[in-house]
Order: C-alpha cells, then sequence, then structure tokens
C-alpha cells in the first residue's frame, strides 16, 4: 500500500475515534412523586421497568456510530444509604458528578415514579453539566402488567434520539397509490433504530411561526399510520391509516416530511 495512502488512513481512523462521544447507560431509579423521595430498591412491581429499560437503551444506543456505549445497567447511580432519602431534583447535580468521575460525555439515566407509573429518559451533557434531552411517558398497563413495554421505550428513544442527535426520520415517497390518496409511503427507519411490523408513526410537517421578533419552528401533524415491512437497517414501509390525501399533495408539491413514533 502507498505510504502516503496508509498514513491518510491512520489519520482518519483516530479523527473517527476522537468525534466519537462515551455515553453511559445507567440503571433505573425507582421515584415517589408522594413522598419526594428516590429509592435504590424497588418491589416486584416494578422489576420489569428495572430489568429491561437499560438493556433496551444499550441495545438502541449500540447501533449510533457517533456514540461509544459505557454499559452500566447493572449498577446504580444511587448506591449508598447516605444517598437513598434525596429528592429528584438532587438527581441530575449527583449524575453529572458521577460522569466526571467516570470521564465520560454524556449520560443516560432514568427515573421510574412508582405512584403514576411515569418513565422518564434523559440525556445529560456532563461537560456542560446540563440535560441535553428528555422524554417521559405514562406507561400503559393493564390486569396483567405494562403493555409492549419494548415499543413503549422504542419510541421513546427514537424521540430522545432525534431531539439530541438530530436523527430525524423521513417520509421518503409514496409506494402504493389510490386515486388521489397515498396508501403505503417508504420511511427512513428500519432495524438500527429497532422497528418493527406494527409499530406506529405520526407524520408531520415543519412549520415556522414568527412571535414577535422571534421565529420559531412547530411540528405539524398531518396523519399516521403503521409499519407494515421493515426492509432493512434503514427503511421500512408505512401503510397509512389517516391522511393520506394530504400527505400525497405534500409529497408531489415537495414539501418535507417527517414522522416520529406515537407513544401515546
Amino acid at each position: 500500500m502507498n505510504k502516503k495512502i496508509f498514513l491518510l488512513l491512520i489519520s482518519l481512523t483516530t479523527f473517527c475515534g476522537f468525534t466519537q462521544k462515551r455515553i453511559a447507560v445507567y440503571n433505573v431509579n425507582t421515584y415517589s412523586s408522594k413522598a419526594n423521595i428516590v429509592y435504590n430498591l424497588a418491589s416486584f412491581a416494578e422489576r420489569e421497568v428495572l430489568a429491561s429499560v437499560p438493556a433496551f437503551c444499550v441495545d438502541f444506543f449500540s447501533k449510533n456510530k457517533e456514540l461509544i456505549i459505557i454499559d452500566r445497567k447493572n449498577l446504580s447511580l444511587i448506591d449508598s444509604e447516605r444517598e437513598i432519602q434525596k429528592s429528584e431534583n438532587f438527581m441530575d447535580g449527583y449524575v453529572v458528578g458521577q460522569g466526571k468521575s467516570e470521564g465520560v460525555d454524556m449520560i443516560c439515566q432514568s427515573v421510574f415514579d412508582i405512584d403514576t407509573y411515569t418513565l422518564n429518559i434523559k440525556i445529560l451533557d456532563v461537560k456542560e453539566e446540563k440535560v441535553l434531552c428528555t422524554n417521559e411517558k405514562k406507561l400503559d398497563k393493564n390486569f396483567w402488567g405494562l403493555k409492549d413495554l419494548k415499543q413503549q421505550v422504542s419510541a421513546m428513544l427514537v424521540e430522545l434520539s432525534s431531539n439530541c442527535f438530530e436523527t430525524e426520520i423521513l417520509v421518503l415517497r409514496a409506494t402504493e397509490i389510490k386515486g388521489k390518496k397515498a396508501k403505503t409511503v417508504l420511511i427512513s427507519a428500519g432495524t438500527d433504530l429497532r422497528v418493527k411490523i406494527g409499530y406506529k408513526f405520526e407524520i408531520y410537517e415543519t412549520i415556522e411561526e414568527t412571535l414577535g421578533k422571534k421565529v420559531v419552528k412547530r411540528k405539524n401533524t398531518i396523519g399516521f399510520g403503521e409499519v407494515l415491512k421493515v426492509e432493512d437497517e434503514n427503511f421500512s414501509i408505512l401503510e397509512l391509516i389517516e391522511g393520506r390525501e394530504e400527505i400525497l399533495n405534500s409529497l408531489n408539491s415537495k414539501t418535507q416530511l417527517n414522522c416520529r413514533p406515537l407513544i401515546k
């Protein structure tokens, strides 16, 4: 191999390594909103969340080539008796301090409210000492327990990733048309985002609104659909349920459409 090419490859490899961010994924802390206390222990009812959510986070972020995953899901950030009686507001500062001691760039931390069954997943920037993004959802449950926990958490993580790392999911084109309506569309989400058949997505356009001297963007939902087929790591086919005509008109007029998981 030519020496100059070899050195260039080494430089690129080194550069790519330096641009990756180290993110540590920790166990879930359970929280009582009624008592305003963070616990480091959980009852039998919360064990599914404690065991599953961190594993889902590790699995999800491991597909992001810009991240180096530090698996801490078997450890709790609240691990000593003197730290148990702390409010949720205390947690962010404590988490940042832990991240600095471990030399990571970001931390994925989850808190589960045992009183309302609300799960909060947040990404914290250790250097800037701030929350980059957060997503909160009251988990659906029935008589037998939590409903489709993996799908609920996956939808939260896709939305979280979109807000934190600007990984927008695009609606690329209509793949089946009937009259003036699109029946199915191709979206830029596949197995890399852990998409599965049956997952629901809402489709929206981004609109700019003027508020005095400030221009802000808002997401205007025009329809939704359900995953009919997962093609590969990058693409899936979405069968439209609502907004078929409006979505086709927007695609024909070259309006950029995006989609995001329905997590309600």
